[in-house]
């Protein structure tokens, strides 16, 4: 089994794409493999699924949603600091479930200008 984050998914066409958290190429999801319905397939929800060889490559089949949709948080000491990449990385998660609507150039420069005022005032790792 793996685990994935849905990058895009077109419900009028049946199909999208889920970006493997281990760093893998996007793998292919139609809604007739997945075991859920459709209304279930949000953007940034976080999956459970099997891959498969499909005609045009990877295919994703038996999704199974993980959670409330966001990655496990890693469990961190009392005052312990994010690097720069694990600040954006929760930034980002945390823009995609407040507001699904936001572009990917709006979460990006949200989570620049946030990253480089953390920064500025010490609150990152080193």
């Amino acid at each position: 089994m793996s685990i994935g984050k849905l990058v895009s998914f077109d419900g009028s066409r049946g199909f999208g794409f889920i970006r493997p958290d281990d760093g893998g190429p996007d793998v292919f999801v139609h809604v007739n493999d997945i075991g859920l319905d459709e209304d279930e397939l949000r953007q940034g929800r976080l999956f459970e699924f099997e891959v498969t060889e499909g005609d045009r490559g990877p295919k994703a089949v038996n999704l199974a949603a993980v959670g409330n949709g966001r990655p496990p948080r890693k469990e961190r000491p009392a005052g312990g600091a994010l690097s720069g990449e694990e600040l954006q990385r929760e930034l980002t998660e945390l823009l995609l479930s407040a507001s699904p609507a936001l572009t990917a150039g709006e979460i990006l420069t949200i989570r620049e200008r946030l990253t480089a005022f953390a920064d500025q005032h010490g609150w990152l790792e080193n």
